[in-house]
């Protein structure tokens, strides 16, 4: 259900509380029914709350269903029926240690009734603070043990998908159903990365968005959206007139985006920056570039005319990496103040590797200074330490790799001598390889419905399924029958032979359908109806 809203029906409400008298008894049931009012001034509140349809199924009653959707549907539960049991309370102690200059302090707390706790754990609450023993105002202590730890100055923590979500709510930038596809985007377009669940800003995004800023300050203001979203509230409430509202927008918009859109005094272009380092192919000086999918050395004499144009690239690998695998949140930092500082600007640096022999070092601040280094010295390259699968094309080793579109497996064996393998297989959400994909079969006379176009046989993550042929063009997808199969029985892969020995139709004469089970991740036949 689409919906952010607070507000919950009476019938609700009523069979919420019976529950909580009879399993948890009257000490836990309010006098009076809970209510709740949103703090979002634009808040979906057409709808009804997000809840059990029946609370009084809990998720150990449901029947045949995937382990996800009993979490899902038990956090739910959880939730609403928290929502009408009374508040925790708790005794808390802060104990002040005073000793010279220095002052400690210390916070324990114990719970003296459970309160929503007993169904529904306190978001963002330690349940592993100390429980403090009795102390007396002006008591002596002895010291006991010292340990020294140092500790570096360090920036807000990176935004998780979670917490970035909940910024964009705080801000009023967008709705609910529109989170997933801004997460989403950010990092198809290679914008960020994800390491660790946190995001780490990638070169072309910090581009993009000092561009944007500097052409469309005001669309890029955190209250844009907010701001434009009250306006349409007036519009609605018919306190505003549209047409004024949409010419005060446009007007202003169009002379920035004609202005953005000038080749002279427009939008700063992404500009690479040259480096002494010549193209091992014409001799050039070689460009600092930067694209989607990362930061790359290019020739210069790329953008010569066609005839003298010069595409040579050489690809850069990272230098540092600034993620620790055992969580240690100040690491970052550590590494920024190791940094080279560029002579120009005097702003950290960034690490790329050319080769074993040569170490290059941009300025953070590259395309808008120029300023680098080349060391030389001895360096090794990390080697590959990701799983490794066979390929089913040319048997050789396929290694986990990062496309525009996420993690992948490629093959790193060729089909003949100079022709690389291009076979790859995707990477399942449950981290496990996807299965070897079947070379697609035509078939004709199947057309398509919604579109001018006939259907292919494909195999994806989920089995076999019919697709248009001009598929991602035209999207249109639908199940096979067996009857539809039989007559590519002959090349159709062995592992979906089975499927052909299935009834082409049920005792009522309606056709079978091949189907996928997600829980069980196998393919079966059922009755169209």
């Amino acid at each position: 259900m689409r919906t952010d809203s607070t507000n919950l029906s009476s019938d609700a409400i009523e069979s919420c509380r019976a529950l909580i008298e009879q399993d948890a008894g009257l000490e836990t049931l309010p006098a009076s029914a809970r209510e709740y009012t949103t703090k979002k001034k634009n808040a979906q509140e057409a709808h009804e709350a997000i809840r059990p349809s029946d609370v009084a199924i809990k998720a150990t009653q449901l029947n045949n269903m995937e382990r996800d959707a009993e979490r899902l549907y038990e956090l739910i539960w959880r939730q609403f029926v928290a929502c009408q049991m009374p508040n925790a309370d708790y005794l808390s102690t802060l104990v002040t240690v005073h000793r010279g200059e220095v002052e400690l302090r210390v916070r324990g707390r114990i719970l003296r009734f459970d309160g929503y706790t007993r169904v529904q754990a306190a978001a963002g609450k330690k349940d592993d603070e100390p429980g403090l023993p009795e102390f007396k105002v002006g008591q002596e202590l002895r010291l006991l043990n010292l340990d020294p730890v140092q500790h570096f100055t360090k920036p807000t923590a990176r935004f998780g998908e979670a917490s970035l979500v909940r910024e964009l709510e705080k801000r009023g930038i967008g709705r609910p159903s529109t989170y997933a596809s801004i997460i989403t985007t950010i990092q198809d377009r290679g914008y960020v990365d994800v390491e660790n669940r946190r995001f780490f800003v990638k070169k072309i995004g910090l581009i993009v968005a000092d561009r944007l800023l500097e052409s469309f300050s005001d669309i890029m203001d955190y209250s844009f959206t907010a701001n434009l979203e009250a306006s349409l509230d007036q519009v609605s409430s018919g306190d505003q007139n549209w047409k004024e509202t949409l010419n005060d927008f446009y007007s202003d918009f169009s002379e920035k985006l004609e202005k953005a859109s000038d080749q002279d005094d427009g939008m700063r272009s992404n500009q690479p920056s040259v480096i002494g380092k010549p193209c091992p192919q014409c001799e050039r000086p070689m460009n600092v570039r930067t694209a989607s999918t990362g930061v790359f050395l290019g020739c210069s004499g790329y953008d010569l005319p066609p005839k003298e144009r010069c595409k040579q690239t050489i690809n850069l690998i990272p230098g540092d990496e600034v993620v620790s695998a055992t969580g240690d949140d100040e690491e970052e930092s550590r590494i920024l103040l190791k940094k080279r500082r560029c002579q120009e600007c005097q702003t950290a640096m960034t690490e790329y590797l050319i080769d074993e022999t040569r170490k290059l070092h941009v300025c953070g601040n590259n395309p808008d200074c120029i300023g680098h280094e080349i060391e030389v010295g001895q360096y090794v390259i990390k080697g590959y330490e990701g799983p490794i699968i066979d390929c089913d094309k040319c048997h050789s080793e396929m290694q986990l790799k990062t496309g525009r579109f996420g993690k992948y497996f490629g093959c790193t064996g060729e089909t003949s001598p100079g022709e690389p393998c291009k076979n790859t297989r995707k990477l399942l959400r449950n981290g496990e390889a996807a299965p070897p994909k079947v070379d697609p079969i035509s078939m004709p006379e199947l057309r398509c419905v919604k579109v001018e176009d006939h259907y292919v046989l494909r195999d994806g993550a989920s089995g076999i399924f019919l697709a248009a042929s001009q598929f991602p063009r035209h999207r249109e997808t639908r199940a096979p029958t067996v009857n539809e199969l039989l007559p590519y029985k002959s090349q159709i892969d062995p592992k979906y032979q089975f499927l052909l020995k299935a009834p082409a139709s049920d005792p009522d004469g309606n056709e079978t359908v091949i189907r996928y089970s997600r829980k069980t991740k196998e393919q079966y036949v059922r009755s169209r109806n």
